[in-house]
């Protein structure tokens, strides 16, 4: 830091001495002077973008377009295929074909989430604080106010409607179930994993994430991400050994692949990301190779393939298992390495952003109240069985725009209050020097 910090005085120091050299007669003078802000210019700004990361618009657009093809995997998930022929026959099933792997996007979710939270830790360091000091509570109302009221709103939807299509009967397995849910800790179950919604374990996953990400912080700052890496891999096995050894041993099965500590290397991928884009920590140029992010996934999606045709009680199964999902977090991590790379050239060079970025931007700011929302959506469409349109017809051509629609609503309302919140990190004051042999004292830089 300190070397920057030199680089940078020595560049003003160096535009300021020949500022002084300038003839006075005002055409030459502006003509100079814009001629040496060119040049200086340019060097300047990229040492001062190195601590500066605003809102990336390449992540909004990935958290967009993933959302988006979970909500049309979904979709094709819950209608059934009842066209025999023509453009109503081919559309859903090229559809299904390209969103086969469209769970994966959870693993893409995992990685940006690891980006945004450790993103003010990493600012920090990045402007020289030696030490950040991110304060537990802070940062937890943060996280409540945040994200709590949205999903609460949404769980009240969706057992409303549940109470509305199904009698009520409140016993022990009904309160656990509900209780289990309103503290995200329902993936610890796999009786209240996948109920009430489908799709909310993977919020009870972040929730836990985030309370793990100051052990996180303390082992990246005590060992480094190296070891921390491997601790982290470490996680992921010994979840995986202790499940196996709760299931066959004792009978008590628990969650493995919704499990936080399973996916926690996955998410620390994300803080990992977040320090190289600020400069704090250098990655090897493998880590922004496109064709390198190519490699991890499509070895992910043969895993994918192979893994249902094994015993899933013999070691080469668990083998391939551990490997699976951090291909996808490895895949997803370099992609986002490569895209937030782009985004700073776009900004260094002043160059026009892609067209289809902003468009997909807009739908990865409401990807969380999409998330939340979409089953609740595509679940009725039989309202539109009067269009005469197949089922799977009219879930993806009328119920996912619907689901981008009704999130839409759904964000201005429920989301976006609770959106603007004060930083969690406590940046210490600069120490100021004391006074020697009777000069006054002046701030340290």
């Amino acid at each position: 830091m300190q070397k920057i910090r030199s680089r940078f005085m020595s560049a003003i120091e160096a535009r300021n001495f020949v500022y002084q050299q300038i003839p006075t007669e005002p055409r030459i003078s502006a003509f100079i002077r814009a001629k040496i802000c060119n040049n200086v210019g340019p060097k300047m700004e990229s040492t001062r973008d190195e601590t500066k990361l605003g809102r990336m618009l390449t992540l909004d657009a990935m958290r967009g377009v993933a959302a988006l093809v979970v909500v049309t995997y979904h979709a094709l998930g819950v209608a059934t295929q009842t066209a025999l022929s023509g453009w109503q026959w081919w559309l859903p099933q090229i559809t299904a074909y390209l969103v086969h792997f469209a769970y994966a996007g959870i693993y893409l979710f995992f990685v940006i989430s690891g980006f945004c939270i450790h993103l003010f830790w990493a600012k920090a360091r990045a402007a020289g604080v030696d030490k950040p000091v991110i304060n537990f509570f802070v940062f937890w109302k943060r996280r409540v106010r945040r994200l709590y009221p949205p999903y609460f709103a949404a769980l009240a939807l969706y057992l409303c409607y549940l109470a509305y299509k199904t009698p009520i009967q409140i016993t022990g397995a009904y309160v656990w179930d509900i209780g289990l849910h309103l503290f995200m800790l329902h993936n610890l179950d796999p009786r209240t994993t996948y109920t009430i919604n489908g799709a909310f374990w993977t919020l009870a996953i972040e929730e836990q994430l985030y309370l793990a990400y100051f052990l996180l912080l303390f082992l990246r700052i005590r060992y480094g991400w190296t070891r921390t890496l491997m601790l982290c891999v470490s996680a992921r096995v010994v979840w995986l050994v202790i499940g196996r050894y709760l299931s066959y041993s004792l009978g008590i099965h628990i969650p493995v692949t919704e499990a936080a500590a399973t996916n926690w290397f996955i998410w620390a991928l994300g803080a990992l990301s977040v320090e190289a884009a600020l400069g704090v920590t250098k990655l090897p140029a493998w880590c922004y190779r496109i064709s390198v992010a190519g490699v991890g996934l499509f070895c992910a999606m043969v895993l994918a393939q192979i893994l249902p045709m094994l015993d899933d009680r013999t070691w080469i199964h668990d083998i391939g298992w551990l490997l699976m999902h951090p291909a996808w977090g490895l895949g997803f991590f370099v992609l986002v390495n490569y895209s937030v790379a782009a985004e700073q050239r776009w900004r260094r060079e002043s160059s026009r952003t892609p067209r289809l970025i902003p468009t997909l931007a807009s739908i990865g700011l409401i990807s969380y109240s999409l998330y939340l929302t979409h089953l609740f959506v595509l679940m009725h469409w039989y309202w539109f069985g009067f269009t005469r349109l197949h089922i799977r017809s009219i879930s993806l051509l009328i119920m996912v725009p619907l689901s981008v629609a009704f999130a839409w609503v759904f964000f201005r309302v429920c989301e976006r209050p609770f959106m603007k919140l004060p930083a969690a990190v406590k940046v210490p004051a600069k120490p100021r020097a004391t006074a020697i042999d009777g000069e006054p004292a002046r701030e340290a830089a």
